[in-house]
């Protein structure tokens, strides 16, 4: 039987765990949470690019090259840049692109950046049981950079300043990372913690998509709305940070208030089967990174239940 080859399968990334407020600690270093797509560079005979659905998305940027003095896998995140900020939704307009004359005009408009934060292997020898620092540590000499690829920074200790720092040049937030972690393929690790910035907004519940799996009895999101110059304007959906016991008793209430007729102005574009509609009556608290340029939420989560709110002073502005 032929040896295992790394460079021939996927690899599920290493993942971090969320919370929401920035620590000091000498045993961690702290980077900055890139906007972007995760991918694993795979260098051997060429590039190849796999993201988090272990997909190969080289071919959508052809603009990248990287190259590395042995053969290595390598981690990071793929991003466009707006100015010193990077762009979710220009990085969306690259994942999106389909067609080489597409491709290679985006590329040439909305030229991507690769930034390397880990390696898995160099050669045939994985390095994923060293240590974070010293997996660092092998990146400085192995990967040849340039203005398109990059080495990801990083500070030791001092977690709270560089996120308040990170936050105030309007940026996603930080990664801290334990220095003595090893690299653990497919795991959310607590070794791992992001911080990011949230918005809060309270906002109306106007229906439900259908559920499916182990939802399937309740559903899958709420489907959002808050009042804009005077109508209600749909915000979103958000299918995350509900306990069982919760989504099945907010089930139960929202059957209550069922009702045939979509509660928005207009049915809006929603890309998953609508359950039913609601009476615009139960008001939720969302926390998310920011609205998208379609008015949407951007990573909402659910937060509470405000009894103690009306829907008609859920007010949005943008």
């Amino acid at each position: 039987m032929a040896p295992f080859d790394p460079y021939l399968h996927v690899i599920k990334p290493m993942l971090a765990e969320s919370r929401e407020t920035p620590f000091d600690s000498k045993d961690h270093i702290f980077e900055l949470k890139w906007d972007g797509t995760r991918a694993l560079a795979i260098v051997r005979d060429g590039l190849r690019f796999q993201n988090r659905r272990l997909n190969y998305v080289e071919a959508r940027y052809p603009d990248l090259a990287v190259h590395t003095r042995k053969p290595a896998i390598l981690d990071g995140e793929i991003v466009v840049m707006n100015g010193p900020l990077p762009s979710f939704e220009k990085l969306q307009e690259r994942e999106r692109a389909s067609g080489k004359i597409k491709i290679e005009y985006l590329a040439k408009t909305l030229p991507a950046t690769y930034i390397v934060f880990d390696v898995l292997y160099v050669g045939d020898k994985s390095v994923m049981g060293l240590s974070q620092m010293e997996r660092k540590a092998i990146l400085t000499d192995l990967v040849d950079v340039d203005d398109r690829v990059v080495l990801s920074d990083y500070i030791e200790g001092r977690g709270v300043d560089y996120y308040n720092a990170v936050i105030a040049r309007g940026l996603e937030g930080i990664i801290a990372k334990h220095k003595e972690t090893r690299y653990q393929v497919g795991k959310r690790s607590k070794d791992w913690i992001k911080i990011k910035k949230k918005t809060t907004l309270d906002a109306i519940i106007c229906g439900i998509t259908a559920g499916e799996g182990e939802r399937e009895d309740t559903f899958g999101s709420l489907i959002l709305g808050a009042y804009f110059e005077g109508a209600l304007f749909h915000v979103g959906r958000v299918g995350t940070g509900f306990s069982e016991k919760l989504r099945r008793t907010l089930f139960e209430r929202l059957l209550a208030l069922r009702q045939d007729e979509c509660p928005f102005p207009e049915v809006p574009e929603i890309d998953a089967h609508v359950g039913f509609w609601t009476k615009p009556e139960i008001v939720v608290e969302a926390h998310f990174l920011e609205f998208s340029k379609d008015r949407h939420m951007r990573a909402p989560s659910f937060a509470r239940l405000r009894e103690d709110k009306r829907p008609e002073d859920c007010v949005v502005t943008f």
